[in-house]
């Protein structure tokens, strides 16, 4: 009886252990998961792997030499031309008596657009008739002693005086003369502010009754409607491929109009980094109104190829522009590049990539989550 409880009891320890070395066999893994096989070893720094699940997500193309004429696209905007507008203030100090126009109206150069009570006027007219008064006397005084010279009474020194004093009365005269311009024709301290150009009245400030203040805030302005241009804001990096004459399409609201380059800004702006290219518009400008914004297409002209790439491969991300070229099949590496501006839903790459790199053109965000497109 003890024998058997004995031989029980090696028997149970035997299937324990037994049971335990199963358990053990079974909790060692055999070969890996597909799931440990998709996951990306460490790589260096610029390199990304994609799961071989994601690749599909992934298109890769050339980047493709371009030597076709192309065109650059900027911002734009419709101002008067150099001389286009004129802002009238007041000659001298005084008080507005009658405002001769409104906002819209069209005038002629020449025609009366504010009328000024300026007391000073006055003054500055009676110069003129004293000055002239003075002259007269001194012309006289020259005369007299011209003619008691030859008669041998004269002294050559008196005469020479007189002539002299005549001399400085003309130039007094002048001086004065020119004050009374620029007050304007009139009389008393009545003054007439009157349009220098031709045009349409853009704004006026004046109304009767107010003072107003020589070197003061304008009273009225006037712009020409017809010389107008288009200032189009060129980023400086694409400045260089701007050139005199070229052909130019401007985009507005009304439509498309068709132009010219006619300048090129020499000074960059410090902010956005652009200068002013003027277009001057070779088709119908009535559609034209100072103030109105558009978009600038300006023809660039062919000279050596160079690479493009869709708008949608080059991401950005803190103050760099990059791409991801293809390494293999499931490896990208990132580089940095430079760009220019796009045009037609590509983008000019001046550095950072060669021809025949295998670019991912779709589908980039996957690889950096934390850039952003282009555009």
């Amino acid at each position: 009886m003890r024998l058997n409880q004995r031989f029980i009891a090696r028997l149970f320890d035997s299937f324990l252990l037994i049971g335990s070395v199963v358990l053990c066999g079974c909790s060692a893994p055999a070969t890996a998961t597909q799931m440990e096989r998709d996951l990306p070893d460490a790589l260096p720094e610029g390199l990304i792997r994609l799961p071989e699940a994601s690749r599909p997500f992934i298109v890769v193309a050339a980047a493709e030499d371009q030597t076709a004429d192309s065109a650059l696209r900027a911002p734009a905007r419709v101002e008067f031309r150099d001389g286009a507008i004129a802002q009238l203030g007041a000659p001298l100090d005084g008080r507005v008596v009658r405002v001769h126009v409104r906002s819209g109206d069209a005038v002629r150069a020449g025609d009366p657009l504010v009328t000024l009570d300026c007391p000073e006027a006055a003054a500055v007219r009676a110069a003129v008739d004293t000055a002239m008064a003075s002259l007269r006397e001194a012309h006289a005084a020259v005369d007299r002693e011209r003619r008691m010279l030859d008669e041998g009474v004269g002294i050559e020194r008196e005469k020479l005086e007189a002539e002299t004093k005549a001399s400085e009365l003309e130039a007094e005269l002048s001086r004065a003369r020119a004050n009374a311009a620029f007050v304007g024709t009139g009389s008393g301290t009545a003054v007439m502010v009157r349009a220098p150009i031709a045009g349409i009245v853009t704004a006026r400030k004046a109304t009767e009754g107010m003072a107003v203040q020589h070197g003061g805030d304008a009273l009225v302005e006037i712009g020409d409607p017809s010389a107008v241009w288009v200032i189009a804001d060129v980023f400086e990096r694409d400045l260089v491929s701007v050139r005199t004459g070229a052909v130019a399409h401007v985009e507005l609201p009304e439509g498309t109009l068709e132009g010219h380059v006619t300048s090129i800004g020499t000074v960059v702006a410090s902010g956005l980094r652009t200068a002013p290219v003027r277009i001057s518009i070779t088709s119908d400008t009535k559609p034209l109104r100072p103030g109105m914004y558009g978009r600038a297409e300006i023809a660039v002209a062919s000279g050596p190829g160079k690479l493009t790439l869709p708008t949608e491969a080059v991401l950005v991300k803190g103050k760099n522009t990059i791409v991801y070229v293809q390494v293999n099949r499931t490896t990208f590496a990132r580089r940095t590049v430079v760009v220019g501006q796009p045009v037609g839903g590509r983008v000019p790459v001046i550095s950072g990539v060669a021809a025949g790199d295998r670019v991912v053109v779709h589908g980039a965000l996957l690889l950096d989550g934390a850039a952003d497109q282009l555009l």
